[in-house]
């Protein structure tokens, strides 16, 4: 099992979407994706926002494992495997590292043209660059705020 910081995807890259719909996926996130065991990134449109929710295989098993925790009859879970489950798109990257977005999943993240990955650590997101630059600035003074809430994790696994 792959662990430590070069599973998870930081950064943002702007990328071209060619005529034939092809989306180059950026060299950092190829590393942190396990390719080897799966081939494939998982896109979810977003409930909140107008971006795709992405991941490797890790990403996908553990919503799913959490989603599985819910009691199974719960309507809470019923809905997150309909608006989750059922509306993943599994899209396999090619030899140069491109995968085609679904025409669904790019009039859902309003891209057009350009398309952009933005780590988020365990996941990333697909925007429209203009679309991510306004969400980035709305949300900078609630990160500054809640960076004064972290705090040191506990050396070695030790709880606090």
């Amino acid at each position: 099992m792959r662990r430590g910081a070069e599973t998870l995807f930081f950064g943002s890259y702007v990328n071209k979407i060619d005529a034939k719909g092809r989306l180059a996926t950026p060299a950092l996130f190829r590393r942190a994706l396990d390719l080897e065991r799966v081939n494939a990134i998982y896109c979810i449109p977003s409930t909140e926002e107008p971006c795709i929710e992405c991941g490797g295989v890790d990403y996908i098993e553990t919503l799913m494992a959490s989603i599985d925790a819910l009691d199974p009859f719960s309507p809470e879970r019923r809905s997150l495997e309909r608006t989750i489950a059922a509306r993943t798109h599994v899209v396999s990257l090619d030899k140069e590292g491109r995968v085609v977005l679904p025409q669904g999943l790019r009039e859902h993240a309003r891209l057009n043209g350009e398309a952009m990955f933005a780590g988020l650590g365990r996941s990333f997101q697909i925007w429209n660059p203009s679309q991510f630059e306004q969400v980035v600035e709305e949300e900078a003074k609630v990160a500054g705020a809640a960076k004064l809430s972290l705090r040191n994790p506990a050396p070695n696994g030790a709880e606090r």
